[in-house]
């Protein structure tokens, strides 16, 4: 397997890495997320609760966006992290796991067992500290034909290695509508709670957000090259000349009332 600084240059990569000659760049060549923006999840794709139970991925949307996050639970490097970065930046935004949005973490490993999703769930959602999160965080295991449904439909490619018995794989997070397309990537094991909030009123399609929320959404637009929200020129000067319309408005109509008032007061005199 790859150094963990070898791993993680790749783990932002949306297409992956060059193929080389080194043992380690040919592991590599096919590792790598590529966006696949609009595009439908498989929903029907049968998976395994933590408990065991038989579900389907399409059980967890219809409603609020969804978090969808790909790992596996015995990952002795990335894994880990991604869930812990997504856990601080999770923290951080005033939106809320089970009231406001959804969160599925599915292992690629087909041999995972669903006691190993409960030991997970039970260790994120109790670090989270908020109500709602064992109803909202959803850790799933599934067979190979589901998992390979799904991170083929997400455009996540990963490479298994069976002399270290651990898969190379890319990092980061995926946002999807209630309805089931994919809408927002965020790459790396790090990840701005601005972006992430946004990204959630988005991909929400107008069902929450703050008026606040609305209006820097006119001023900040997803780049899908970086993965990241971006200062957007157009939509700020858009806003302010709105503003200033608004302002040059309020301004008139004062001036409009203090004339009629002081012409009344002349006609009376």
């Amino acid at each position: 397997m790859p150094s963990p600084a070898a791993a993680q240059r790749f783990a932002s990569a949306p297409y992956g890495a060059p193929a080389g000659s080194s043992p380690t760049a040919r592991l590599l060549a096919d590792v790598g997320i590529e966006q696949h923006l609009d595009a439908p999840l498989p929903l029907d794709a049968e998976l395994r609760d933590e408990t065991g139970k038989t579900v389907k991925l399409g059980d967890f949307f219809g409603r609020q966006p969804v978090v969808l996050t790909l790992v596996y639970y015995k990952c002795p490097m990335l894994c880990t992290q991604v869930l812990n970065g997504f856990l601080k930046s999770s923290q951080a935004v005033p939106l809320e796991i089970g009231r406001d949005y959804q969160v599925v973490t599915i292992s690629f490993d087909p041999r995972e067992t669903h006691e190993l999703a409960a030991e997970k769930k039970d260790r994120y959602t109790r670090a989270y500290r908020r109500a709602g999160a064992a109803a909202g965080w959803h850790f799933l295991t599934g067979d190979k034909a589901s998992i390979d449904r799904i991170t083929e439909a997400v455009g996540f490619r990963y490479h298994y290695d069976a002399k270290s018995d651990q898969f190379a794989h890319a990092s980061g997070l995926v946002l999807a509508t209630p309805e089931g397309k994919l809408a927002r990537y965020f790459y790396g094991i790090e990840y701005s709670p601005h972006d992430l909030r946004l990204g959630l009123v988005e991909s929400s399609a107008g069902g929450m957000g703050s008026p606040v929320e609305q209006v820097l959404l006119l001023c900040y637009h997803y780049d899908p090259l970086t993965g990241r929200y971006g200062l957007a020129i157009a939509g700020v000067l858009k806003l302010a000349g709105s503003l200033t319309v608004l302002v040059l408005g309020v301004f008139l109509a004062r001036m409009y009332r203090h004339e009629r008032r002081r012409t009344k007061l002349e006609v009376r005199g």
